[in-house]
Parts: structure tokens; sequence; C-alpha cells
């Protein structure tokens, strides 16, 4: 048996090296020139920076995983810290959210928020955590709608539901599905106070991860094929026996993967098959470089009422290096680059004083299809990785789970791909 995998991201890795590590011959054919997909290298300067932000915490078990199954020591590759995020606003007082404070999860994380805002904020996220079982227990409703029916308080809205449902789900509140934030709050703010901790990268992500990934596979057998683009799926009589790439090249194969992202998955399959293809909304990048002693007071801050909603400390890898993370459509996409970088420099300095105004130099990246939208119309319709084509099957981050267009998301998927041919198989 042989499989082809289209698409090199972090899905399309997960599922190659799942089949590799099972003895199944597996050939990855990647468009781009490095593999890694939106979570890849980029470079500025004399730097090598992720091309965008990727909040990673403990609750990420597939992703350890599968990197321990590489013999990659993660122990060595991240730095763990537990829960400590302060989100500053442009009207009120800052506010913690942290394991911090000598008391046992979550009591911690309760008496953090009760100094910040008083019992009325604690008692609204008590209110919302145990209206999760209900709301799962139902049809799905609006990050916004349950928000109100758990009578949360415009504070709590602005300054901790907003920009945490940015951050997670990359999609507006009023376009949220909550049901797919229940599941994020669940597992990474739930009982284990592990789950939340914070996983900080000191390699950018296409060197801790993809790279060793392409050596495990190489090591198994595998065939790699990059800046090769898949134009064409082969149908013989409703299976697929391989692929066309755009040079003319013909792969045959006996089961063929669609790793790629929605769009090029969508144009793939729509020969032979209809997919509901997801919105996909940008993420904004924008890096500042600041004097190399410039620090934050943690790896990472929230900020509230302003264009800029992330700010994460990158000097484990470059001293002095700042990302700081738009997500979701908004007025900041008709700025210019230089528009934005003097926006985003006043903005962090206005909330966080003790930074520069200016950096030394910085650099934006844009990315208008970062992810798909985790609407409650998209969660309903979400493909799964078995299709009715024999021999084509699906992975990626928006195949259906329970979770946002994450990294966790993206690995699970392409392993549950991967052991659902296996067991097809009988091979598992």
């Amino acid at each position: 048996m042989t499989v082809v995998i289209v698409g090199g991201g972090w899905s399309g890795l997960a599922a190659a090296i799942t089949l590799s590590d099972n003895g199944i011959p597996v050939h990855l054919i990647e468009s781009a020139k490095q593999l890694g997909g939106r979570a890849r290298n980029v470079s500025w300067q004399d730097k090598v920076i992720d091309n965008g932000q990727h909040l990673m915490i403990g609750a990420y078990d597939h992703m350890l995983a599968l990197m321990s199954l590489i013999d990659i020591d993660h122990s060595k590759l991240f730095k763990r810290y537990p829960i400590d995020i302060t989100i500053v606003d442009d009207i009120f007082t800052p506010l913690r959210i942290s394991a911090k404070g000598g008391l046992p999860w979550p009591l911690s994380l309760a008496w953090n928020v009760f100094r910040c805002a008083g019992l009325s904020a604690v008692v609204q996220l008590v209110r919302l955590q145990r209206d999760i079982p209900k709301l799962l227990a139902n049809n799905d409703m609006s990050v916004a709608d349950w928000l109100h029916r758990t009578k949360q308080s415009q504070r709590l809205i602005k300054q901790l539901w907003q920009p945490l449902c940015l951050a997670t789900l990359n999609t507006p509140i009023a376009n949220a599905s909550a049901h797919v934030l229940a599941h994020v709050l669940n597992d990474s703010l739930g009982q284990d106070q592990a789950a939340a901790d914070l996983l900080i990268p000191q390699q950018p992500l296409g060197t801790l991860f993809p790279q060793p990934a392409a050596t495990f596979l190489i090591k198994n057998g595998a065939k790699i094929s990059l800046g090769c683009r898949v134009k064409q799926l082969i149908d013989d009589n409703g299976q697929i026996t391989g692929i066309i790439t755009n040079d003319g090249n013909t792969y045959f194969a006996d089961h063929v993967i669609i790793a790629a992202g929605p769009a090029h998955c969508a144009e793939l399959l729509a020969p032979m098959l209809a997919m509901t293809k997801p919105d996909e909304l940008p993420i904004c990048t924008v890096y500042l470089q600041y004097r190399q002693e410039v620090r934050l007071a943690a790896p990472m801050l929230g900020l509230s009422g302003t264009h800029s909603q992330w700010i994460f400390d990158r000097s484990l890898q470059h001293p002095g290096l700042m990302a700081v993370v738009i997500s979701g459509p908004g007025s900041h996409e008709s700025l210019s680059k230089q528009a934005l970088i003097d926006c985003v420099s006043a903005e962090v300095h206005q909330l966080i004083p003790s930074m520069p105004a200016q950096a030394e130099s910085a650099f934006v990246i844009r990315e208008k299809r970062a992810t798909f939208a985790s609407t409650i119309a998209y969660q309903q319709q979400r493909p799964t990785h078995k299709t009715s084509t024999k021999g084509l099957w699906l992975a990626g981050d928006f195949v259906a789970n329970n979770y946002p267009a994450t990294l966790e998301g993206a690995i699970r998927n392409g392993e549950q791909c991967a052991h659902a041919i296996l067991a097809e198989q009988n091979l598992t």
C-alpha cells in the first residue's frame, strides 16, 4: 500500500509520520519550497522568525506526543510557564488570568480575577463555566449570545472574552461558535493546571517541528517533493488512484490524503465532490525590534480597546524582539504597512509605558487567509476524514473536530486520518 499526501503543513506531516511509523510508504507533496504550512519560517534581516504566532499550551497532548515519537525533546525546545496573562485595557484596570498566588488551581485563577475585578467577575466566570455542559448538550449558538445568556459584564466581554475568542478561534464573537470556544476552555482552563501552561518556543516553529519531521520521514523511506503543486486527482471509475502535478508528473497511490488549505482542497475535489468551503479570516503580525535589553514582564500580554490584541516577547530567540498580533478582520486591514507599524507602536507604548515609543526596526506579515472562520454554520458542515470517493481522504485543521484552526487540531486530524486508513486496511 502506498499513500500520497497533498500538503506539507503540520496536519500533512502528522499523517505522514503516523503512516511511516506503521511501515506505510508515503509521498508527501508540498507546493511551497519549505514544509510547515502557515507555521513556517520567514527570514527578516539577519533573523529567522515565524510566519505567524501560534499560542501553544500544555493541553496540546497530541502535538507533544508526536514530537516525542520523532525524538524531539520538547522539554528542551519549549519554556513552560504556568499561565500568567495580564490583559491591559484603554479604560479598565488590568485583568490578570493567572495560576500564581499560592492557592491550588483553579482557586488561584479565581483569586487573581477577584483581586483585579472583584467578586462579581468571579461569579460571572463560574456561571459561564458551569453552563458549558448545558451548552454542549444543546444546539450551538454564537459566543456573543452565550455571553449574554450567562450574564457576562461589558467589561469581561471587552477585556477577556473578545480577545480570547479572537486569539483561539480567529472569529469575532458575533459569529463564532460557542461550542468550539467551550471545548477550548474545557481543555485549557479545566481542572488540570498543567493543561493551561504556556509553551514558549525557543526556536522558530519551522525549525522546531517540520525540519525534524522531514528527517524522520526520509529516514523511514518516505519521499518528499517541495515546490510541487498538485493540479488534478486521477479518478478511475469512482476511485482515486493518484495525482497529477502542475509540471505534468503523475504519481499513483492506493490512497490520497488532501491536507492542503480549504481553497486548494475544494479546487481538487470540485470534479467529483461538493465541499462547503469555509470563510477564511486574516491574521496580521507586526514584529517590533527594540533594543536588546527590552523585555516584557511576562512571555505575553493582552491588549484591549486597541487594534493590537496580543504582544509576545520573542527574546528567547532574538533579544528585544516583540510580536504584536491582530486576529480577525478590522479597520487595520486598510492601513499601509508603515501606518500600521506607527499605530501598533503607539498602542503598545500607550498601554505598556515601559516599552519604548518607537522600535529600532519593524516588519509586517499579513496572512489574508490565516484560518477558517469558526462559525456556527461551518462547525455543522465541517467535512470528515473519509469521503464518499474510494481512496480519497481529507486532513487539515478544517476537517471536523472540536478544535478551531490550531496546530493541535491540525495534528489530531492528520493522525486520525492516517489511523482511519490503517483501520480500513486492517493494519491496526
